[in-house]
């Protein structure tokens, strides 16, 4: 055993002692510091166990990259936030409010990892319960460790249904895994105004960009696709998404190719704006990215682009009731490869689809 197993195995030694009992608990930390596609799949849970425990106050355990999604989720108390490294000392003075407020429950959602360790200790809740994780470091995972009372076994289902998971090693057996996510009121105004000019069109939204390149929608590729679709209907229009810094990028594409279908996303300010934008979309073309997770919590008809991974798919897959996913043909990484073509016929045909059922 490597010295950080050994302190790991140190740190997460506890004893428990009393009842276990769930209907009691008053105060839950769930620990998620994830990004915002993982976050949505957290919010089922939260609703689930606010719903079957409905005296508890919940608070999360954040990052900077996810703490602000959690606005508009009226189950959460607080958010208390971990902080990047060189700002050590908030995150210790947010251990020590975790500490004060002495949970009965913390559900942990992460994989094994030295400093996570060390902070659950810290913070000393009377019971934890966790899953025992996708990856093994130091040789252990979660399971390993005394640390928590209950866990669940890794599963190769989609991260929401895993989350909710959870709640089965608290009792409750009946809930319900439908994806949400609201934008708040001041967003969906913001939405409403900068459609207004289009309402009589049908719109397809358009995200290109993914966490890396390779999963990303190149330029050649969105021009096959904005023209494909043109094509087939020259009075659809198509909402392309896009952050500020890539605004000229895109504005520059979209008038060398001479396209007239296209609407570039501006004035949004974060991602509360262009998620009340997908929300009014007809159908949403987007790569592997917290857009599908967006489409899937306000059930819009979504074209999904993924590379040919199949679990990564269940992992992480759309879960909108009406969806496509294209893929290429060659196992990879990578998004390369896919179709052009079939993109926009799944687009064309998802389209027809909600406008029969409008109909």
């Amino acid at each position: 055993m490597n010295i950080k197993a050994a302190i790991i195995k140190r740190l997460a030694r506890k004893t428990y002692k009393g009842q276990f009992n769930p209907e009691n608990f008053r105060q839950i930390l769930i620990v998620r510091p994830a990004k915002i596609g993982d976050t949505i799949c957290l919010l089922p849970l939260i609703r689930e166990l606010k719903k079957a425990l409905p005296s508890a106050e919940i608070d999360i355990y954040a990052s900077t990259d996810n703490n602000f999604m959690f606005r508009f989720v009226p189950q959460v108390r607080h958010v208390y936030t971990r902080h990047k490294r060189r700002k050590l000392a908030s995150t210790l003075g947010e251990i020590f409010r975790m500490r004060a407020n002495h949970y009965d429950l913390i559900i942990d959602t992460m994989d094994i990892r030295l400093g996570k360790v060390l902070t659950l200790a810290l913070i000393n809740a009377d019971w934890l319960i966790a899953n025992s994780g996708f990856q093994s470091r130091y040789g252990l995972d979660n399971s390993d460790l005394p640390l928590y009372y209950r866990l669940n076994r890794w599963k190769l289902v989609h991260t929401t249904d895993r989350l909710l998971e959870y709640l089965d090693l608290l009792g409750i057996e009946e809930y319900d895994s439908a994806m949400e996510f609201s934008a708040g009121e001041e967003a969906s105004a913001f939405a409403s105004s900068f459609l207004k000019p289009h309402r009589q069109n049908r719109l397809i939204g358009f995200n290109a960009d993914a966490s890396n390149p390779a999963r990303s929608v190149n330029d050649s590729e969105i021009i096959d696709i904005f023209r494909g679709i043109r094509q087939h209907d020259e009075n659809i229009k198509i909402l392309l998404f896009c952050t500020p810094s890539r605004y000229q990028h895109m504005r520059k594409l979209v008038e060398t190719a001479q396209l007239d279908n296209i609407v570039i996303e501006r004035g949004t300010k974060d991602i509360f704006d262009a998620a009340a934008l997908a929300s009014q979309m007809d159908v949403l073309i987007s790569p592997d990215t917290s857009f599908i997770h967006i489409a899937s919590a306000f059930d819009i008809p979504t074209v999904a682009i993924y590379p040919n991974d199949p679990d990564h798919l269940i992992y992480w897959g759309p879960r909108s009731s009406r969806h496509v996913v294209i893929q290429p043909g060659q196992k990879d990484a990578s998004i390369r490869g896919f179709s052009t073509e079939n993109t926009v016929s799944a687009a064309i045909q998802l389209l027809n689809e909600r406008i029969r059922t409008a109909t």
